[in-house]
């Protein structure tokens, strides 16, 4: 994929698995520094292992990886802090962590729940985007950027339960509010929705799943039944990293396959 992300720093939070898994080896491949930032310890020390090994996508220099709970301000500003004395710098932060709910509308929602699934998906990006603007605007450098990955349940009622579908559709006004407040300092923030992947988000479902709720979901899904491959959403995430976008600021851009012109 060429070398676009050249001697970029990026730092992507969910990145044991699924779509930071995949952003992080494609963003290896595009030869950028690599901090995966991950809750699950042992996860973390298996993908940073096998993006060494297996793949064998560069130096071990050019990747480092570091325990984090996004949902917590200490943690995510020791995420920030592990990048940037690690590599010098951060050029981009991907704000990939996130969990599911269990489909439950408000009426039955858990509000443990509801709280888990705000803090991880909402106020981590908020907590992960505090700290890697601070250094961006301390450094006063150019070609910044957030990418911040939500869903298409932020763009309708009717894919997920309230908790998730609240989170998504909050993501999308931090993406909007983000790029409008650093417009001038040259940050840029966007947000990438994938459609429907096979990824290990369906078992951090933190309870029991709507059954009922899940059916009606299901039947929307099934207009667009394959899953998406997420080495090749991770192709959009590196093309947002890089120079190539430099003119994407603010923009809410699906990578469904299609599905949400149905």
């Amino acid at each position: 994929m060429n070398h676009i992300l050249d001697e970029k720093v990026v730092l992507i939070t969910g990145g044991a698995s699924g779509l930071g898994r995949a952003a992080a080896k494609a963003c290896l491949e595009a030869k950028a520094k690599v901090v995966i930032a991950d809750i699950n310890e042992k996860m973390l020390k298996e993908c940073e292992e096998e993006l060494k090994t297996r793949w064998h996508v560069g130096p071990l220099r050019d990747l480092t990886a570091v325990v984090a709970d996004v949902s917590d301000e200490v943690s995510a500003a020791r995420a920030v802090d592990h990048a940037v004395h690690t590599f010098g710098k951060l050029d981009v932060l991907v704000n990939n962590a996130g969990i599911f709910d269990t489909f439950d509308p408000v009426d039955t929602v858990d509000m443990q729940i509801w709280n888990r699934v705000l803090a991880v998906n909402l106020t981590g990006p908020v907590l992960m985007s505090k700290y890697a603007v601070k250094h961006f605007l301390d450094r006063k450098a150019t070609g910044c950027s957030i990418i911040n990955i939500g869903s298409i349940a932020g763009l309708r009622g009717a894919h997920a339960g309230a908790a998730y579908t609240t989170s998504k559709h909050g993501l999308i006004g931090l993406t909007k509010n983000t790029a409008a407040a650093y417009l001038q300092q040259g940050i840029r923030c966007n947000a990438l929705l994938p459609g429907n992947m096979e990824t290990n988000i369906v078992h951090s479902v933190p309870g029991t799943i709507n059954e009922s709720k899940l059916k009606i979901c299901q039947d929307i899904l099934d207009v667009h039944p394959d899953y998406l491959d997420a080495d090749k959403v991770a192709k959009s995430i590196v093309h947002l990293a890089s120079e190539w976008s430099e003119t994407i600021n603010g923009a809410i851009i699906t990578a469904d396959g299609g599905f949400t012109t149905f």
